[in-house]
């Protein structure tokens, strides 16, 4: 059987590209009788400027055409409040965006006549339906932590509003019908875990029957630093500015409002002062000026060796108010760190695979700070117990070759299935 996966350009980021290049190098330590396509991996020239990501661009994207440039134009609530507005035009090209960058690996797997066309996004998944031959299975594999439409117009447009108030424009309520469509349309829906689906289902019940029958394939992957740093943890803490006699928690990734940074923010306020408690929360990801200034914040902005910096800090925090499976907290447990997590769609599975975790209930500011004043507290012998827990998850379930594995036994049952129905 020849599976394709349809996605743009393979790179070291997030989303599609990152997780597809993720695959293909899993794929080559381990017996694959199936052919498998894979989109080419992105080719940065040196003399011209870094390209930003799919996500990146299109976020500009979205920003100006919602929110405006320079001069901090607004979409009129008229616009926001009718059918066929600003909000529309914008998911309209964002999912263009999204099939434009697949074309490529579209063109070559109906050439080569592919089995099956699996899509990691909306806009392709769209564009692989409407051309694939006859015979050809369209798979669609969900990235995002909830619907399209309310990740695009919440995050990238309008993240001062509460998302339900997003999710009920009349736009966003029109593309996540879409969605629902062209998940009923393909063959087979692919989810990282059971618990992403109640984030759909939370936007959307009619997600739930749907996603009830997606196959489940658990991600892994590898960061692929150096298991030994070459200098003391209080050398890598100087390096960026960190204390060496506090503990030090990781905020990993963007400040979108789906990943619940104000919620963190608001937590630290509730914590007694650093005498009492002591300890501070590095951010990494986001530009440093994007980070309000908080004496227990250190923004550190884009970090590229994030394998050192993980293993700098005493743990990692996720207060996601939506959770797929998130592919930096994999890399916390390669590092073999304890997890604050709120206890959310994707972020459950880890506590479930076994994931040394904290467990936030909720994202009420008194229980996020209690989870901050554990994880600040924690001795060292507890500490040591939570991350051993963390690295035996990571062992026993998220390496590459458990993520490899997974997806050639999902080929295998499609193949066998397909060979049955045939002699029927």
């Amino acid at each position: 059987m020849t599976v394709a996966h349809l996605g743009p350009p393979l790179a070291r980021t997030g989303g599609p590209a990152g997780y597809l290049l993720q695959l293909r190098d899993a794929l080559a330590h381990v017996p694959v009788r199936h052919r498998i396509l894979l989109p080419d991996e992105r080719v940065d020239r040196a003399h011209e400027p870094p390209r930003r990501s799919l996500v990146g661009r299109l976020g500009r994207r979205i920003v100006r055409s919602v929110i405006g440039g320079p001069k901090f134009y607004r979409a009129s609530a008229a616009s926001l409040a009718r059918r066929g507005g600003e909000l529309d035009d914008m998911l309209r090209r964002a999912l263009d965006d999204m099939a434009r960058a697949s074309a490529p690996s579209l063109d070559r797997a109906v050439a080569e006549r592919a089995d099956v066309l699996v899509a990691h996004d909306l806009g392709t998944a769209a564009a692989a339906l409407e051309r694939r031959a006859s015979g050809q299975s369209v798979w669609l594999m969900l990235h995002t932590p909830m619907s399209t439409a309310l990740y695009l117009a919440w995050n990238w447009g309008l993240p001062e509003q509460d998302w339900r108030a997003v999710l009920d424009y009349p736009d966003v309520r029109f593309w996540t019908g879409y969605e629902l469509e062209i998940c009923e349309r393909v063959d087979r829906l692919v989810l990282p875990c059971r618990e992403a689906a109640d984030e759909f289902a939370r936007c959307d019940a009619r997600f739930a029957p749907l996603l009830a029958r997606a196959e489940i394939v658990a991600t892994g992957a590898t960061r692929g630093g150096r298991s030994t740093p070459r200098t003391t943890r209080a050398a890598m803490r100087t390096t960026w500015g960190l204390p060496v006699d506090q503990p030090v928690g990781l905020f990993l990734g963007t400040i979108q409002p789906y990943r619940g940074f104000d919620a963190l923010v608001q937590g630290l306020d509730g914590l007694a002062d650093r005498v009492a408690v002591p300890g501070i929360i590095a951010v990494a990801g986001p530009e440093r000026g994007a980070v309000p200034v908080h004496d227990r914040l250190r923004a550190l902005g884009r970090v590229a060796d994030v394998s050192t910096l993980l293993a700098a800090v005493d743990f990692v925090i996720n207060v996601n108010r939506f959770s797929l499976f998130d592919l930096s907290l994999i890399e916390a447990l390669e590092a073999g760190k304890p997890l604050l997590l709120h206890d959310a769609g994707g972020n459950r599975a880890f506590r479930a695979l076994g994931a040394g975790c904290i467990a936030l209930p909720d994202l009420r500011p008194s229980t996020v700070a209690s989870g901050l004043e554990r994880g600040f507290s924690m001795p060292h012998a507890e500490t040591a117990a939570l991350g051993g827990a963390s690295r035996a998850c990571y062992e026993g379930h998220l390496t590459p070759a458990h993520f490899a594995r997974r997806h050639v036994a999902l080929y295998d049952r499609t193949a066998a299935r397909q060979a049955a129905a045939s002699l029927a």
